[in-house]
């Protein structure tokens, strides 16, 4: 088998990847939506991205690594200029559900997934 064709059967389409939250950590991202919900401190492209996913849209996981690090500036931006635990607190939470075992997994969308992520 030539190296580039094991290589094609070997890689993934991060698009194609769907990314589920546990239920713990969607709830923390609608945690955070609400805390910054009102805030002119928060970009609110951002913000819909963070109230999507507390209503446990569907979401590739491409989607995530691209919009995870632009969460967390907004979120450390609005706690800065805020002082709000309750973002403060959301996003901590965040933090520890996704690094739980549990926190999300990945599944294909060839897997019978159809949704736009």
């Amino acid at each position: 088998m030539s190296a580039s064709h094991s290589r094609r059967s070997t890689e993934l389409d991060s698009a194609s990847i769907l990314v589920s939250f546990s239920p713990q950590l969607t709830q923390a991202f609608a945690d955070l939506a609400a805390a910054v919900h009102f805030s002119q401190d928060f970009d609110r492209d951002i913000f819909g991205i963070v109230k999507d996913w507390g209503q446990g849209k569907t979401k590739s996981l491409r989607n995530v690594l691209i919009a995870l690090p632009s969460i967390a500036d907004e979120t450390v931006k609005h706690i800065h200029a805020t002082g709000d635990e309750r973002a403060k607190e959301a996003w901590k939470e965040i933090q520890l559900e996704m690094a739980e075992e549990r926190g999300f997994s990945l599944n294909s969308r060839r897997a019978g997934f159809s949704s736009p992520g």
